[in-house]
């Protein structure tokens, strides 16, 4: 009764019961979003053994349920006020997150004290440790090398066995990746306490159409690079129909928890982030520019020429045109100055480190295809709409054989 009081008597200016209303309804479009991926994986794979299924499922709904929770602002306000109590209780979603992934490995034969997967325990603490003990309010270099140690190290682990979910069949992704993800976004978000990082799901008719542009630009773009340097695009929208069909569900799910929502996490919620902060902060964007276009056009250079050096120029090529345009828009001053410089810096950072795919056509177009995730990122500041334009283009691969481009 007393609990009912409190909540008529908090409701009773206009105010509180639109902010009420508008954390209910966030609340329950998180939880029915992660009800109906769980339901999806479910029917999916309906042929594993019942035991793994009930297991699997238990695991997802945990890691779903988390990773759309955790950004959102009002369980970040009530969380801080629990944490900043006692430093000591910083650690505890950590230790939480690791509990949820060592024991998925371990009742599955797994183990995560072997080889480089000992390393890991270290790589997911190390960014909470650090951020409190050297706490601060302003963008610091440092903050960028956290992330560097979280993402490069985290690309050469390895764990024994198979810690996808679930074992057999068809998964959404690694119970690895789900850790890293949500032990970057709390490190940033409630330890750190960066700003804008866009680790908040939230539906949105004008966040999802500026996604489907940015993906069809992307598209439009390859389209005419492809005709122009006549690489392999024989009747792409031939197929739009049938690929589409192909294409199931799960399997954009599986890119979009897999690879997407991590890749757009680290480069666009937190390196072109902090690139961002930096330059606002210095109020220097054409020093940065100078410096980040002399770097990386050099260093397009060199992939290209490492990759394929007949055409060696094509990666410096899409460098010097994603550069160009930054600085158009920096001086037009349509945005925080700063915001168009940390876009090409992170987008032809994104595209360079693609080389591992042994094409230069791919480098260059994952440069191309980082300009369009951060651009989205920019205009909607949330991560998970960056992710859904890399799902898109992931899977726009088949549209264009561009998966052939990869050696």
């Amino acid at each position: 009764m007393a609990f009912k009081q409190s909540l008529n008597l908090l409701l009773q200016t206009p105010k509180n019961q639109a902010v009420y209303m508008e954390s209910f309804l966030k609340t329950t479009t998180n939880l029915s979003i992660t009800i109906i991926f769980a339901l999806t994986f479910v029917l999916a794979n309906y042929n594993i053994p019942s035991n793994e299924l009930i297991l699997s499922t238990g695991y997802l709904l945990l890691l779903l349920g988390t990773t759309f929770y955790l950004g959102n602002q009002w369980v970040i306000q009530k969380a801080q006020l629990f944490l900043d109590s006692k430093k000591e209780r910083y650690l505890i979603f950590p230790i939480f997150i690791l509990i949820i992934f060592y024991s998925y490995l371990f009742l599955h034969e797994g183990t995560p004290f072997k080889g480089s997967s000992s390393l890991h325990v270290f790589l997911f603490l190390f960014p909470t440790l650090y951020f409190l003990a050297f706490p601060t309010t302003e963008s610091r270099w440092s903050d960028l090398m956290v992330v560097l140690l979280i993402l490069i190290p985290s690309t050469l682990i390895k764990f024994n066995g198979n810690s996808n979910l679930p074992v057999e069949g068809s998964g959404f992704g690694s119970v690895q990746k789900f850790s890293l993800i949500l032990g970057a976004a709390y490190s940033f978000i409630y330890v750190r306490k960066l700003k804008d990082v866009g680790f908040t799901l939230v539906l949105n008719t004008y966040n999802t159409i500026y996604s489907i542009i940015s993906w069809l630009l992307f598209i439009g773009f390859v389209y005419i690079i492809g005709f122009i340097y006549d690489f392999n695009l024989a009747q792409p929208f031939a197929p739009l129909s049938l690929t589409l069909i192909s294409i199931s569900i799960l399997e954009l799910i599986r890119i979009y928890f897999g690879t997407a929502l991590m890749e757009e996490l680290f480069f666009r919620g937190l390196i072109q982030n902090i690139l961002f902060q930096r330059m606002d902060f210095s109020k220097q964007w054409k020093n940065y520019w100078i410096i980040g276009f002399g770097l990386f056009f050099i260093l397009s250079l060199v992939v290209g020429y490492a990759l394929e050096p007949p055409i060696f120029w094509f990666p410096a090529l899409i460098c010097t045109v994603i550069f160009m345009a930054a600085y158009y828009f920096e001086s037009k001053t349509i945005a925080p100055a700063g915001s168009y410089t940390a876009l090409a810096i992170t987008s032809i950072f994104f595209g360079l480190v693609h080389f591992h795919a042994g094409s230069i056509l791919f480098v260059g177009l994952a440069s191309v295809a980082g300009w369009a995730y951060g651009y989205t990122y920019l205009k909607t500041k949330n991560v998970f709409y960056a992710a859904l334009v890399h799902t898109l283009v992931n899977a726009s691969e088949f549209l264009f054989t561009l998966d052939q481009l990869k050696k």
